[in-house]
C-alpha cells in the first residue's frame, strides 16, 4: 500500500529518470559522431543562424565533448533540484493529510506561531480547506528556518513519528546539495566537506554525475518510502488519500 503523495512523487522521479536516460544515449551518439569541417549545428541539421551557439562550435571530438558533457552535468544539477522541491512538496503533503486524518493539535502547531486571518478561515469553504492552510503555513514557518534535517525531523515530530537515523542521514547529502548547487554553483562550503566527506568533490565543487543522481535517487526514494511506511503504519492516513499497491 502506498499513499497518493508518494505515489506522485515517484512518478515524478521515473520521469526525471527517462530524462536522464535520454540525454545518456543522445550524448553517447553525439560523441561518436565523425568529425568534419562544419560547425556542430550543420552537423545535425541545422544552421548557425538557427542555433548560433553550435554555429560557432567547429564539429571536433573535442567541441562536442565540451558541448555534450555540459548538457549532461546540467541536467544532473536539474533532476538535484528538482528532487529536493518534489520530496519537500510530498513531505507538506503527507503532513497536512495526517492532520486532516486528525492529531493532536498542540504537538502539530507547537511553538510556532501562525497569522491567519478570520477571514481567510471563513473563506476556506470547508474544513479540509482550512486544515490545508494551517499545515501549508507551518510547513513555510518549519521551511524558512533553512535547516533541511531539521525540517525533516521536526515535521516528522509533528505527526508523532520516529525516523530511522541512517535512512535520514543517507538522504541529507543529496537534499542539502541542493543549496549548493542552487546558491553556490556547486560549490561546497567547509561544513558541507566536513559534514559529507563521502561526497567527491572537484575544486571544492560537487561531482554531479550519473553515479551522483543515482545515489540522490535511491536514498530520497528510501527516506520518502520509510516516511510514507510510517504514516500508514501509525494510521495518519484516511483511505481517500490512498492509493492502492507500491508503486514498484
Amino acid at each position: 500500500m502506498a499513499t497518493k503523495a508518494y505515489r506522485r512523487f515517484v512518478q515524478r522521479t521515473e520521469d526525471y529518470n527517462s530524462d536522464l536516460e535520454l540525454c545518456d544515449l543522445l550524448v553517447r551518439q553525439f560523441f561518436v559522431a565523425q568529425n568534419s569541417r562544419v560547425t556542430v549545428a550543420e552537423a545535425l541539421g541545422s544552421s548557425s543562424l538557427q542555433h548560433p551557439h553550435l554555429g560557432r562550435r567547429q564539429n571536433s571530438k573535442q567541441s562536442r565533448e565540451i558541448v555534450g558533457y555540459h548538457l549532461k552535468a546540467t541536467l544532473c544539477a536539474a533532476f538535484i533540484k528538482d528532487l529536493f522541491e518534489d520530496f519537500s512538496e510530498f513531505l507538506s503533503e503527507t503532513l497536512t493529510k495526517a492532520a486532516m486524518k486528525g492529531i493532536d493539535p498542540a504537538r502539530f502547531i507547537g511553538n510556532v506561531k501562525l497569522e491567519i486571518h478570520a477571514a481567510d478561515i471563513l473563506g476556506a469553504g470547508n474544513w479540509d480547506a482550512v486544515v490545508r492552510m494551517i499545515s501549508d503555513a507551518l510547513f513555510r514557518k518549519l521551511e524558512n528556518e533553512r535547516n533541511t534535517k531539521d525540517l525533516i525531523e521536526k515535521a516528522s515530530v509533528r505527526i508523532g513519528l520516529q525516523l530511522d537515523a541512517s535512512t535520514l542521514g543517507a538522504a541529507m547529502p543529496f537534499l542539502d546539495a541542493r543549496h549548493m548547487l542552487v546558491h553556490r554553483d556547486g560549490k561546497t562550503d567547509e561544513k558541507y566537506r566536513r559534514d559529507y566527506p563521502n561526497v567527491r568533490v572537484r575544486s571544492d565543487k560537487i561531482v554531479v554525475d550519473f553515479q551522483f543522481v543515482s545515489a540522490a535517487k535511491n536514498s530520497v526514494m528510501a527516506l520518502a518510502e520509510h516516511i510514507d511506511d510510517s504514516v500508514i503504519a501509525r494510521n495518519l492516513v484516511r483511505t481517500q488519500d490512498m492509493d492502492g499497491q507500491r508503486a514498484p
